[in-house]
């Protein structure tokens, strides 16, 4: 009796596992029904339902809820938007990534037939994970937002941003994440993504060039300056970056398919790509010679640019201080109506003079002495005379106003020291 009673608890037992095993999967059949028929809230619901128990279904079922699950989704979302159910989109804001995750668990235990229908569904959705990532960068990039809603919407968009890249890896996806991991402190990783995105466009290139990706360089080149404190590989990214916006302004020119909004794009990429690559060179002593030759090259494109005139007459103020004086009446010539050209020829006059009046203190012999001393004036003289024109075009510039008394004192100017002493007392407020 007590083997025949075993027999039955174990039959029992068998019988109740299977009944539930059945009954799962069968939640699972009704749901996949249930989408065919277009009820996708009572798909979303039987398919849901059917994971609350998910030790409880069997081979293929769990691949399909999964997979169901998140289809739904996506519909029940559709239809909340076409209606303009708020209720209803304020409990599935996150119904794009949750539905990213569970295709991704369909993904794990799906045939092949199905990872073929899972993978075009997520190739669906890429596009507006990618909005939505975006959506929330700009969020976190907006420095009017209190600063915990800003760390919140950057690890936002970083969630739906490594979803988009995971899905299809395109320059853009490399680019925003890498975007938005530089905002959260990761740069190392953001350099990756960054250099992903330079990579993938160079090899796969969209059909309509786009010239925002000078700013995938920059940002590269910021990480390298900056971070690595590499110029010369920050040099070089720059450079390939301006080589690829040319190679794609032209390749486009010749196809006449350029727009007016593609041509101020280059313009402006290209240029601040030129820009910053000469700042590197402006400010690093031991690429000088280099930095000659670059400025000259760009010259020859740009003749006509004010800011890399002035720049290039920086440059030659420690190589030859009259052809930087010669440069920056050049860049006076592009655009008269800024006050640092003038500001900065004054200070050349202003240490020439003084390496002449320090030369005629040196020197023994008499007339010699007084030649220098009145080249120093006549350089003195020429330092004012810029100076007061800088101050024209800018009456609160406390670095102007304190040469121009310096100079004043020098040539023996007393009421224009007053008077710049006065003005002094008046920008400063006290």
């Amino acid at each position: 009796m007590r083997v025949i009673t075993i027999i039955i608890v174990l039959f029992l037992a068998t019988f109740v596992g299977l009944s539930s095993l059945m009954s799962q999967n069968s939640k699972v059949s009704n749901a996949i029904q249930a989408f065919s028929e277009g009820e996708y809230e009572k798909t979303y619901k039987l398919a849901g339902d059917a994971l609350a128990s998910i030790d409880e279904l069997s081979g293929d079922y769990i691949a399909a809820a999964y997979y169901y699950l998140a289809k739904s989704r996506v519909q029940v979302l559709r239809l909340a938007m076409e209606n303009r159910d708020q209720e209803k989109l304020q409990s599935m804001q996150n119904a794009l990534i949750e539905s990213y995750f569970d295709y991704m668990e369909a993904l794990k235990t799906a045939d092949h037939k199905l990872q073929a229908d899972i993978e075009n569904d997520l190739n669906g959705l890429f596009n507006p994970i990618l909005q939505t990532g975006l959506s929330a960068l700009n969020t976190g990039n907006n420095p009017d937002q209190p600063e915990n809603v800003r760390h919140a919407a950057l690890l936002a968009a970083k969630g739906y941003l490594e979803a988009a890249w995971d899905i299809s890896p395109t320059y853009l996806a490399c680019d925003l994440l890498g975007q938005a991991e530089l905002a959260l402190g990761d740069t190392s990783t953001a350099y990756e993504h960054f250099s992903e995105s330079t990579t993938t466009y160079k090899q796969r290139p969209p059909v309509e060039a786009d010239f925002l990706m000078a700013y995938v360089f920059f940002r590269k080149a910021i990480v390298e300056r900056y971070w690595q404190k590499n110029n010369g590989l920050a040099l070089a990214t720059l450079m390939d970056g301006e080589n690829m916006l040319n190679t794609d302004y032209s390749r486009h020119s010749l196809n006449g398919t350029l727009s007016p909004q593609q041509r101020m794009a280059y313009d402006h990429g290209i240029m601040d790509l030129i820009g910053f690559e000469l700042d590197i060179y402006l400010n690093d002593p031991t690429l000088r010679e280099d930095a000659l030759v670059r400025f000259q090259e760009v010259l020859v494109l740009y003749p006509e640019d004010y800011n890399i005139n002035l720049a290039y007459a920086n440059i030659l103020e420690n190589v030859d201080a009259l052809l930087s004086i010669d440069a920056y009446k050049t860049a006076i010539s592009i655009d008269d109506s800024q006050d640092l050209a003038y500001f900065n020829i004054g200070a050349v006059y202003n240490n020439l003079g003084s390496e002449a009046y320090l030369q005629g203190l040196n020197q023994d012999d008499d007339i010699v002495a007084d030649s220098l001393y009145n080249e120093a004036n006549l350089y003195f003289r020429n330092a004012f005379t810029y100076m007061e024109q800088a101050y024209q075009l800018n009456s609160y510039s406390l670095q102007t106003i304190r040469a121009l008394i310096q100079l004043s004192n020098s040539l023996g100017l007393d009421e224009k020291a007053v008077f710049y002493e006065e003005k002094e007392v008046e920008v400063r407020g006290f």
